[in-house]
């Protein structure tokens, strides 16, 4: 048995981006075509038991009441493209392949609760589809993730060898360094390589803050001045997963054959 969660915007808005052209119909019409080509092979490939397609819902979530500069510099999405959805969500349900969006929560958050719950209710794989790197602080001997456009697994070697920490530090990580791509604020001026620094002598945020001011230098300073920063960006590179999905394991269970196409 296998559970697959595909972080369906990941892939879209991906396959999107690379149709050359500006929006219109037809970029949009080749993104829907492109898009359920790659679900259809995401399932030939790794010929899940049980699978699902997770899309944000859009609109506020507790993220943005926490922070109301969450990802406030992202680009809304095309109007053209949120139309497509429709399309896709349609030809997903086709081909058997059961998709939520849940109001309130990301679709981030929604992934890491139904990994939850499948870790406690079995011991078989449980597979997150999605370049994302916020994911990886999910890693485990039974939480695995796949980069589906390169084709290869995001283990525990490449967490270390690309962020220079353990997958369980990764949350700590994003925390000091922020995200752009979110507007998470991070600590001013501490970058990747300096937060993964601090984290291999400390271990963990917490050891980090409590040891400030052992911390010489601008870094010191900036960390220091930083710490409720830190924290926030904590909170909000988490993900929430006491949420009801509305979700059984029979409505997520694979009874065909996906069509061999892709």
């Amino acid at each position: 048995m296998s559970l697959l969660m595909i972080d369906a915007m990941n892939i879209i808005r991906r396959i999107h981006e690379a149709v050359p052209g500006p929006d219109s119909e037809q970029k949009v019409a080749d993104t829907v075509t492109s898009s359920l080509a790659s679900f259809t092979r995401a399932l030939n490939t790794h010929r899940p038991t049980h699978a699902v397609a997770v899309f944000d819902h859009g609109g506020r979530t507790w993220k943005h009441d926490l922070y109301a500069s969450y990802q406030a510099h992202r680009k809304p999405m095309p109007e053209l493209l949120r139309e497509g959805l429709l399309t896709i969500k349609q030809g997903l349900q086709h081909m058997g392949l059961h998709w939520i969006a849940i109001a309130g929560i990301e679709a981030d958050d929604a992934i890491a609760a139904l990994a939850e719950k499948w870790c406690r209710a079995s011991p078989d794989q449980a597979i997150i589809l999605s370049s994302d790197k916020d994911f990886l602080q999910l890693l485990s001997d039974q939480v695995c993730i796949y980069d589906h456009f390169k084709g290869v697994w995001r283990d525990e070697a490449y967490v270390l060898a690309k962020f220079g920490v353990k997958p369980s530090q990764m949350g700590d990580l994003l925390a000091l360094m922020g995200d752009a791509a979110d507007n998470i604020p991070g600590v001013e001026k501490v970058g990747s390589k300096t937060a993964a620094g601090l984290l291999r002598i400390n271990g963990h945020l917490d050891r980090v803050i409590s040891n400030a001011d052992k911390v010489g230098g601008q870094v010191g300073a900036n960390l220091r001045k930083g710490i409720e920063m830190a924290r926030l960006s904590r909170q909000l590179v988490a993900f929430k997963t006491d949420v009801p999905l509305g979700l059984t394991w029979k409505m997520l269970a694979q009874h065909r054959p996906v069509n061999q196409r892709d």
